[in-house]
């Protein structure tokens, strides 16, 4: 009788450990911690900032592996220009593995870094951001002083880098820091969300 209780108490025990453990890991450690609205655009340390993972809709912060080489290659930048160093824009650089050749490749996702101009705090936490991509689209220009038999000029064409329209993003997106990570609504990286699902990117200083 003395060991049939020992069991029973023993898998009582196991079974708390194990509630215990489930109930602690639905806590995300990450998004759990205190979040600090940006109140100023001071604080955003110029240079560059290390992309260290995200959050997606009630997913638990997911932190980039150390074995995934490739997306931790993704960074931001903050420029800040002039003598008084006031915030110009943010770049981000998003990777991602593609397949070229039939071969796996680590390469940017798009043709230049994400440009977030025109910013501004509209309130503390909310950034307004003009967010573009730039592509490089082929003009055709006169081929020096080549005419043809009509005597017109003839062209050629040459590739410049134009920013395409519509604007990927036009309007806020929030903005603060949590567990020492700046973290920023995802409209930078090429991820789809889906309707009303909220992303985040989490970033630190380099």
């Amino acid at each position: 009788m003395k060991k049939i209780l020992a069991v029973l108490f023993g898998a009582i025990a196991i079974a708390a450990c194990s509630s215990s453990d489930d109930n602690s890991s639905s806590v995300d450690p990450i998004f759990s911690q205190p979040y600090t609205e940006l109140a100023n655009l001071d604080e955003l340390v110029s240079g560059k900032w290390a992309y260290v993972g995200n959050k997606i809709g009630d997913r638990k912060v997911g932190l980039v592996e150390e074995t995934n080489e490739c997306k931790k290659k993704d960074y931001l930048v903050v420029h800040r220009t002039g003598t008084s160093m006031a915030i110009d824009s943010l770049s981000y650089n998003n990777y991602g593995m593609r397949v070229n050749n039939n071969e796996r490749v680590c390469t940017s996702v798009f043709e230049f870094p994400r440009i977030s101009r025109n910013l501004k705090l509209t309130s503390s936490g909310n950034l307004y951001a003009l967010i573009t991509d730039d592509v490089m689209e082929p003009v055709l220009v006169p081929d020096g002083d080549k005419v043809d038999k009509d005597g017109k000029p003839i062209m050629k064409p040459i590739f410049v880098r134009k920013r395409k329209s519509p604007a990927h993003h036009d309007g806020n997106l929030e903005i603060g820091f949590q567990a020492g990570y700046l973290r920023v609504e995802d409209y930078l990286s090429d991820y789809s969300r889906l309707k009303n699902e909220k992303v985040y990117l989490y970033f630190k200083k380099m």
